[in-house]
């Protein structure tokens, strides 16, 4: 394919204060972009005149009614008209290269149909940092997989690092009400039909905002993490969908800041898996017990309730 043309989506809720960051580092791309598509999910901070007034020239600018992000994504899908497709959410920003070096991962091998990889993720004031994974398995070369392998496969595409040839994507859409486990949906579906190819080299930034229109609480991002794990029961055997089952059981654990709802959710993992997460990135070594033993320090230090309080 000669000349490829590169259209991306943005999703915006309420995002006026990020909002030009995220299209600046697209305008910056080494390698000009056919399309950026802003979908102003019903903000109520100014952001749409914002886009209007500062990127008339550069952005088409989509409005609809509050309906999240897996609508406010298809929405913009259904206006791309670019060869390749790449997702940004608007509050994230991408390096300066990165549609250049998939291009080039593209051309190098014509059989893949989706290109991800590592990135860089941060906190508002604070330095970025490379995103945690100890896997090189499935890095730097094509990977046509199938059954679990792919199922972990799409859980390692981070959307904002994601170019799709238009081709490969056809129909298919982000579910709404599986929000903010919709991506990994998707990624699943693709990484299950096409060969996909995951990049080391770090081209993204994930900027951890406060109440974003894809930052969810760690309860609702596990629940619907457990749906799409029934959703892809048939890639799974019952010992992958029990690992998987237990694996995001125990990411609700670790992260859940209250001993009270993290305890069960712990043991519940252990009861369903209790066997190391073999495979997995990222784990850390015995992060169970250890985070076990957190939970039942924390459980025996609460003050106990003075006497007529129930």
């Amino acid at each position: 394919m000669s000349n490829p043309t590169v259209s991306v989506v943005i999703p915006a809720y309420n995002a006026s204060a990020t909002i030009a960051r995220a299209i600046d580092s697209c305008l910056a791309q080494t390698i000009p972009l056919w399309q950026i598509i802003v979908v102003d999910d019903g903000s109520s901070d100014g952001l749409a005149e914002l886009v209007r007034t500062r990127y008339a020239d550069s952005v088409t600018l989509i409005r609809q009614t509050n309906s999240r992000t897996a609508a406010a994504r298809n929405r913009g899908l259904d206006a791309v008209t670019g060869d390749f497709v790449g997702f940004l959410d608007a509050d994230d920003h991408w390096e300066p290269g990165k549609i250049e070096r998939q291009l080039s991962i593209f051309a190098t091998h014509p059989e893949v149909d989706v290109v991800a990889g590592r990135f860089f993720c941060q906190s508002p004031g604070s330095p970025r940092t490379l995103n945690a994974s100890k896997s090189n398995r499935w890095y730097d070369r094509p990977v046509q997989a199938s059954g679990a392998d792919a199922f972990l496969l799409g859980t390692l595409h981070w959307t904002g690092t994601v170019l799709v040839r238009r081709s490969a994507l056809g129909n298919l859409r982000f579910v709404s009400g599986l929000e903010p486990a919709e991506d990994r949906d998707l990624w699943i579906r693709l990484a299950a039909n096409h060969p996909v190819y995951l990049d080391s080299e770090p081209l993204a930034t994930a900027v951890l905002e406060p109440g974003s229109l894809s930052r969810g609480s760690i309860e609702v991002d596990c629940t619907k993490m457990l749906e799409v794990i029934q959703r892809h029961r048939s890639l799974l055997s019952l010992p992958a969908r029990l690992f998987w089952t237990s694996y995001v059981r125990y990411r609700w654990a670790a992260m859940d800041p209250k001993p009270s709802t993290a305890l069960p959710m712990l043991i519940r993992s252990v009861a369903s898996w209790p066997f190391p997460f073999a495979g997995m990135p990222a784990m850390k070594r015995l992060g169970r017990l250890k985070r076990l033993l957190v939970l039942l320090r924390q459980s025996m230090m609460r003050p106990s309730q003075p006497e007529g309080v129930s």
